[in-house]
């Protein structure tokens, strides 16, 4: 049986609003400081610390584009596949939950989490050949002028605050469109804190403009980690003040 075609997902369907819905009259809506003059542009890669289980939706229900997420592809398989990684990967090696928590919530989880990947059109991500659908699908986001959320840090051992390090996926796409589409996207470096409820936004960062004046991929990678990094000690620790991004999604 041949495989689904991916489709961009443009509109949130009625599942998705709800389920937001319910979960804002739990959680604090985020304030967003922006250090960018120019609007944030669509066409782009918007790269974010993961902030353990709750960047991602947070993201979704808050951030004033809409944009779509790279995750694990076992997210995007049945509910067994769902189950193992959330349980074994994401709750108890990422997370370090308990044992009895990992499990509750991994198999409640595991119910929903199939629809709302689809309803925000999260695109899977493979550490070997599959990954080049991920990058084909990635294209399609990208040709609609729709942006890119990815989380790059390594959390093999857990979710740092802020990461220590990048996996550098994010670059092999912005290199790929270039070359496909001559488009230096702009990678905007973003920090999300649960504890403060607030968004940090920082000026692009052009992967191929970096190539052309003589950087290296690993010293591309290290700026955009610094400039995440610097995010965090230099807004969210000093808690700056909001200058509100005025779009709505």
């Amino acid at each position: 049986m041949a495989k689904k075609e991916y489709k961009v997902v443009k509109k949130r369907n009625l599942f998705n609003k709800f389920l937001k819905g319910l979960i804002r009259i739990f959680k604090t809506k985020p304030s967003i400081v922006n250090l960018n003059n120019e609007p944030l542009i669509d066409k782009a890669i918007y790269v974010s610390n993961h902030s353990g289980a709750s960047g991602p939706m947070t993201y979704e229900m808050f951030f004033p584009k809409r944009m779509t997420p790279w995750g694990a592809h076992e997210m995007c398989g049945n509910y067994k596949s769902r189950w193992n990684y959330l349980y074994h990967v994401f709750y108890r090696q990422k997370m370090h939950w308990s044992k009895p928590k990992a499990f509750i919530i991994a198999t409640l989880f595991a119910i929903i989490s199939k629809l709302l990947y689809n309803s925000v059109g999260l695109i899977g991500t493979y550490h070997d050949t599959r990954l080049l659908k991920t990058m084909r699908d990635s294209t399609k986001v990208l040709d609609e002028n729709m942006p890119l959320l990815i989380f790059p840090e390594d959390s093999t051992l857990g979710y740092l605050e802020p990461p220590e390090s990048f996996n550098k996926g994010y670059l092999t796409m912005s290199k790929l469109y270039y070359k496909l589409r001559k488009v230096d996207l702009p990678i905007y470096p973003m920090y999300y804190s649960k504890k403060k409820a607030l968004f940090v936004v920082g000026e692009p960062i052009y992967y191929n403009r970096l190539i052309e004046e003589g950087f290296d991929e690993d010293q591309i990678n290290n700026q955009v980690l610094d400039a995440v990094t610097r995010l965090y000690f230099e807004h969210v620790q000093v808690c700056s003040d909001v200058k509100q991004i005025e779009e709505t999604k």
